[in-house]
């Protein structure tokens, strides 16, 4: 095609957006691709008004027709709920701080997925950029940054909501705690994908049993803790939450106890003497990944939320903890009486 074709072409092309009221923008490519990204499809206009706390910000919003989103200016909205924006030219992507807060994220163009407690979420369109500016869906700002988000008529009202953010305390026994450069977290109540992860930054409060601070290096598998964390979770299995504070409870008692997560592989009510066998992860150096309770009439059975439980909730396959004496047989794998089984 000569360059005289290439001309004729452009025009024809702007005169058909012009006449069918539409625009098709498209997000930059990655650093390194070659790959054409596919157009994202707005309204003519950018004609939705946008409202922080009352009060009008630079810019406006405009409809993603092909995810039926509200598209709204990230830069402008965070920053005036308190969110500091570093723009990464290398990768095209925006970190979101905030001081004195918990809420960090991570927002790259051309991507469905937002930093959520650690996690990537999508919501349904990806960040864009519209002559310069960055552009989320409206919804980013209450999934992601916890505001109050509502979209009436042609007008978006953000209110700052992390003030009113819901919170609930969960008691459990550490699995495992992750301590690395890229994460930071704690998994209570079950092993792979059952119990819940605590994930922790420098503004979580982690306290000893006699209420002094201490650091994450000083948690270990096999402490009994109360985590104050935020109700919100994601959709993952484990579920993961952001902990506002940490407890270590007294564990004068758990000292004189073992503890096994997993599933139970075999139950055998031979001889009147029901048995379970648990193969997963010792909860303390001193507990094995396998071993055969036998449960005893003084045996606690429960559920994780504290209901009382039987032993004939106890089925093959059930994910559970069982804490029991440190006198076992020398067997493979070694045979303990039960204190407690939790059901996960």
């Amino acid at each position: 095609m000569n360059k005289q074709w290439k001309k004729q072409a452009v025009t024809l092309m702007v005169a058909a957006m012009a006449v069918s009221g539409s625009a098709a923008v498209y997000a930059a490519p990655q650093a390194g691709g070659s790959q054409e990204q596919k157009p994202v499809v707005i309204s003519a206009a950018m004609d939705y008004g946008v409202l922080v706390n009352g009060k009008d910000v630079t810019g406006a919003g405009f409809m993603n027709t092909d995810a039926k989103l509200v598209m709204i200016p990230l830069r402008s909205v965070s920053e005036a709920l308190g969110f500091e924006l570093d723009w990464n030219q290398e990768d095209r992507s925006a970190e979101l701080t905030k001081p004195g807060s918990p809420i960090w994220t991570l927002v790259q163009t051309g991507k469905d997925q937002y930093a959520v407690n650690k996690m990537y979420k999508s919501l349904g369109a990806a960040p864009v950029n519209v002559k310069g500016t960055l552009y989320v869906p409206a919804n980013f700002f209450s999934e992601v940054l916890r505001a109050s988000v509502a979209v009436d008529g042609m007008r978006v009202s953000i209110t700052s909501g992390e003030d009113d953010v819901k919170k609930e305390t969960t008691s459990g026994k550490i699995t495992e705690v992750i301590h690395n450069e890229n994460r930071k977290a704690v998994h209570i109540n079950g092993t792979g994908t059952e119990g819940i992860i605590l994930n922790v930054d420098e503004s979580t409060i982690i306290r000893d049993a006699e209420g002094k601070k201490i650091e994450l290096k000083d948690l270990a598998k096999g402490m009994e803790i109360e985590a104050v964390h935020s109700m919100a979770m994601t959709m993952s299995l484990p579920p993961q939450t952001y902990a506002y504070e940490i407890s270590v409870k007294s564990d004068k008692e758990e000292k004189e106890q073992l503890a096994t997560a997993g599933a139970i592989t075999d139950i055998n009510a031979e001889g009147g003497n029901l048995r379970v066998t648990i193969k997963g992860q010792g909860l303390t150096e001193q507990s094995p990944s396998e071993v055969i309770l036998s449960l005893t009439p003084e045996t606690i059975i429960e559920h994780k939320d504290g209901k009382a439980m039987k032993a004939s909730d106890l089925t093959a396959d059930a994910e559970i903890i069982g804490y029991y004496s440190p006198v076992m047989t020398k067997s493979l794998p070694p045979i303990g009486h039960a204190i407690k089984i939790v059901l996960q």
